[in-house]
């Protein structure tokens, strides 16, 4: 099959479903590594916070340079199945075992060296299956609305998984009543025994059922060389740059919400309830943001989610605590907004990667999946920060401590303005953003002409 022909295969609904299949549980995983696990670690582990805000930290700021490469190298791989296919496929065995260990494996006590190490090979993991998965959607329907529908499926799926993994949370916690460490951990260790039964079936559901489309191996680049194309591709800092604003606004909001719920609105060993209501909302919420994309764009449908966003967490300064009947609504309206800005971050980078190919000839969907999950976890990774922030105001996170009226203020603080401030400036930032639909089906026509011609040199003339 000639690659004219291969990419006009009509793409069937459900292989789209099929496709989407595995963000359920990789997407899911995003959720307890950074809400779940960094409080598991100090309260249940025994980690101190400063080490649990370096840990996070630095392993994340390792990823500005992993996370790249691992791009680099799946665009030059060379396999039967398919680049995309074989790199989720090679990925799953290793996430499993790591799962199983940084959920459930781990012990209070645990030397810091070793708890280091394991988030450092997860976080590496979970990048090489995401990146496969992320390039190959982008390659899967090539076209501005397509790609937008692709990853409208894959964000509904990733948005399902994380609501199973709350109520999963939910139901484990429920059971530990007043106790806030026993709840917190029994909810760690019942959604990796999850994650660990979905993640190959979901992995098997994608591989199995839906084709990739052969292309020829990518040209190796060097690190400056990756740098270098960074610098040259302003459409890829245009959304890098509200990428990272969004990773810092949702690694803050993630690293502090059950604090937040638990020791300043009172809601003790509900607050994992409320998280699933809104996630439930943010799972509603995929096809409002689908639908605003194809009416006003990507990038105007991505402003409007930072600004709903900003303005439903400054309600959270009204909110009356203890008072579920007003709380968990309020939960679900805010909840909306959730699954926008991954999903149209995404669906824009899949745009500008369209836009490198065309320029360079080469069509290097990894490496720039690659650099939006490095600035969505380098921004994520800001949030355990406000660990050692609120240390340092003597915020103690143990299950019955009493904190000072300074330290709830500072949580309140972190948690409500910060996430404000970020989104303001992330919705600022996409003002003329240059590549619409229009743009984009001008590089696709392009890119197809490119390819047309260089199947015709291939062939040599034609004689009749």
């Amino acid at each position: 099959m000639t690659q004219t022909s291969s990419r006009a295969r009509k793409v069937s609904v459900w292989e789209i479903a099929a496709f989407a299949a595995p963000a359920a549980p990789i997407l899911a995983l995003s959720l307890p590594t950074i809400i779940f696990i960094p409080p598991y670690f100090a309260s249940h582990l025994g980690v101190p916070l400063y080490w649990v805000s370096a840990i996070f930290l630095g392993v994340r700021m390792l990823d500005i340079v992993i996370d790249p490469t691992l791009g680099n190298i799946q665009d030059r791989t060379i396999h039967p199945w398919g680049r995309r296919r074989f790199w989720l496929t090679a990925a799953c065995p290793p996430l499993m075992m790591l799962i199983w260990i940084l959920f459930i494996g781990l012990w209070p006590g645990v030397p810091i060296a070793i708890a280091a190490l394991i988030v450092f090979l997860l976080y590496t993991a979970y990048a090489a299956m995401t990146i496969s998965h992320l390039g190959w959607a982008g390659e899967l329907v090539p076209t501005y609305h397509g790609r937008t529908h692709v990853l409208g499926a894959v964000q509904f799926a990733g948005a399902a998984g994380q609501v199973l993994m709350l109520v999963i949370a939910g139901i484990a916690a429920l059971s530990f009543g007043e106790d806030r460490d026993g709840a917190n951990a029994a909810a760690v260790v019942a959604m990796g025994w999850t994650l660990v039964f979905l993640l190959p079936i979901a992995t098997a559901i994608a591989v199995v059922f839906v084709p990739e489309e052969k292309r020829p191996p990518q040209q190796h680049l060097t690190l400056t060389q990756t740098i270098k194309t960074l610098i040259e591709s302003r459409s890829a800092q245009r959304v890098l740059l509200p990428d990272f604003l969004l990773g810092i606004a949702q690694g803050v909001s993630g690293a502090l919400f059950l604090w937040y719920f638990q020791f300043v609105l009172g809601f003790t060993n509900t607050a994992q309830a409320l998280l699933a209501i809104y996630f439930v909302a943010a799972l509603a919420g995929v096809p409002l943001w689908w639908f605003a994309a194809r009416r006003w764009g990507k990038h105007r449908a991505l402003a409007g989610a930072f600004i709903y966003t900003a303005t439903t967490t400054a309600i959270l300064f009204v909110l009356p605590a203890g008072n579920l009947t007003i709380v968990g609504p309020f939960m679900f309206v805010a909840g909306l907004s959730n699954g926008g800005g991954v999903l149209l971050t995404r669906t824009m980078m899949a745009d500008v990667v369209d836009e490198d190919e065309l320029n360079t000839g080469a069509r290097r969907s990894g490496l720039f999946f690659g650099l939006l999950l490095t600035t969505s976890k380098a921004g994520a990774a800001l949030g355990p920060i406000t660990y050692a922030i609120l240390g340092a105001a003597g915020f103690q996170a143990s299950s019955g401590a009493e904190n000072t009226p300074q330290a709830l203020l500072t949580l309140s603080a972190l948690f409500i303005l910060v996430p404000i401030v970020l989104c303001v400036l992330a919705a600022l930032t996409l003002r003329n953003y240059p590549i619409d639909e229009k743009r984009q089906a001008e590089l696709h026509a392009a890119i197809e002409a490119r390819h047309s011609a260089n199947n015709e040199n291939t062939l040599g003339p034609v004689t009749k």
